[in-house]
Parts: C-alpha cells; sequence; structure tokens
C-alpha cells in the first residue's frame, strides 16, 4: 500500500550564489509587478455600475478580480481594499452615507475610523467594525472566514441568530454553520496581499484549492486520501512548475501540466521499496 503518513513537504530555496539571490530576488519583483499591472488592467475593464437590488435600488460599482492577479483599490471613504485572484467587489455610489460593501471572494480591508459603521456582507455573514484592518474569506457557503489583524470587529451569521466580537489575533470560521471562534497567526492569513503564500500544516486539499486561485489553473489529483498530508512553506515568486516540482521532490507524486487548458494533474506514484 501508499504510504502517505506524516510527510510534510518543504518550499526549497537555492542560495548557493549572491547570482542566484539576486535573480530570486529579480524574478519576485517582477511577478508583484505583473500582479499589480494585471490587476489595475482587469479593475479597469471589470468596474461597471448597475442596480443591485440588495442595495435599495440604487447604483452600484462592482470591481472583478480574475482568477490569477490581485489588486488594491480605494473605497470613497479612504478605506483600503485588496482583492485576492477571483474575487467580486461591489459598492453603492451613495457610500458617503452607506459604508456598506459586498463581497465575493477574498478581501483585506483597511478601515477609515469613522461614525458611520462599516459593514461587509457576505454570503455567509456579516462583518461590522469602525475602523480596523482585517481579512475576509467568502468564495463559497463553506469557506466562510474573518481573521482580525488590529481593532475590533463583530461577526454575525445570515440568520443573525449568531454575534461574535473578534480581538487582534483572532480568527472566526463557519463550521457546520456555526461561527467558531480561534486564536491564529494572521500573517498566514493575509500574506498573499503582499505577494505570497505561507503554508503552516497546511493540508493537501487546501493547499491545492489556494494554489489553484493563485495560478489560475485546475489540479486534478486522484481520489487517494491526501486528507493525512500536509504542507509548510512559502510561495514567494515561483512558477507553477518551480512549485509543483518541489511537491514532487517531497511527496511520492508527479503531474503533468497541459498549458493549452491551464490543467495539472497530479499521479501517484508507487511507493519503493527497499
Amino acid at each position: 500500500p501508499l504510504v502517505y503518513q506524516k510527510i510534510q513537504f518543504a518550499i526549497l530555496q537555492d542560495e548557493n550564489t549572491l547570482a542566484n539571490r539576486k535573480l530570486k530576488l529579480y524574478t519576485f519583483a517582477t511577478r508583484i509587478a505583473a500582479i499589480l499591472v494585471i490587476g489595475l488592467l482587469f479593475t479597469g475593464i471589470w468596474v461597471y455600475m448597475q442596480e443591485d437590488l440588495s442595495f435599495d435600488n440604487i447604483s452600484t460599482q462592482t470591481v472583478c478580480i480574475p482568477l490569477g492577479a490581485q489588486t488594491q483599490l480605494q473605497l470613497p471613504d479612504g478605506s483600503s481594499v485588496w482583492l485576492n485572484s477571483g474575487s467580486t467587489l461591489t459598492y453603492s455610489d451613495d457610500f458617503s452615507k452607506k459604508r456598506q460593501v459586498e463581497l465575493k471572494g477574498e478581501a483585506f480591508f483597511d478601515v477609515v475610523k469613522s461614525k458611520a459603521p462599516f459593514k461587509v456582507n457576505t454570503s455567509s455573514g456579516v462583518v461590522e467594525v469602525l475602523g480596523t484592518a482585517f481579512n475576509v474569506q467568502a468564495y463559497s457557503d463553506d469557506e466562510f472566514s474573518v481573521t482580525l489583524e488590529r481593532g475590533i470587529v463583530n461577526v454575525m451569521d445570515n440568520g443573525q441568530k449568531q454575534k461574535v466580537t473578534l480581538k487582534p489575533g483572532e480568527q472566526i470560521y463557519l463550521e457546520q454553520n456555526k461561527l467558531v471562534k480561534n486564536t491564529v497567526d494572521t500573517e498566514l492569513f493575509t500574506s498573499w496581499k503582499d505577494g505570497k503564500l505561507i503554508f503552516s500544516r497546511e493540508p493537501f486539499p487546501a493547499m491545492i484549492k489556494r494554489l489553484e486561485r493563485w495560478f489560475n489553473v485546475d489540479i486534478e489529483h486522484p481520489g487517494y486520501d491526501f486528507g493525512s498530508l500536509w504542507f509548510s512553506g512559502t510561495v514567494e515568486g515561483e512558477t507553477l512548475t518551480e512549485v509543483m516540482d518541489m511537491i514532487c521532490k517531497a511527496a511520492p507524486v508527479g503531474y503533468s501540466y497541459n498549458s493549452k487548458d491551464r490543467k495539472v494533474k497530479i499521479e501517484v506514484k508507487e511507493e519503493r521499496t527497499k
């Protein structure tokens, strides 16, 4: 049988020479610049006005970010928002009076303090603040989480049956329709806005999902029990093939990549016996 227990992935960094370090730095800088440019381009293309019933039939602005890109924007009240790949943010043209946004996907908010509350509405819950910095993940109903970097926020489920207050360094997530609070290292959940993904004992399926969004690819893997695999490391400037090569060095898997369809297929290698 194949053995998957207690396998730790690790990102290997080549630091043998100064030239390699310079090359890595240049690659990282180029990637970040590309992310910002692509994000801004798509922000310009995918910003549009619409009538939205959830905003009481007033005009709204919607910003859509494609998979594989991230961008930063400023709301009318001066609050900053970083949008992760595959995310959509909607806010009203009357934002100064009604500080309210709708989020599908993931975003980091740095909210300007004001007497008017700032609300983030998602399909799974609502976050309400006055002035603070926090991360919201709401790609789907089963992926809702709020991570607080500073300040205080209140999180409510959509039925408003539960209300939980977060302090810095705390996270709340949805589990079986219940809000669960935990203490976390916030950098693990906010580093994406700085151009890197940090994993700490990340389960293999969860890691794959994050890589799919990060690189805008589909990653297929066989139906084996990958739940016992976990990953620790940092993706910062590496290409998709570099990351997949590193994974294959640390785990009993191989892969093939169809660049035309942007699909990665992971294959399990037979265990070698001595």
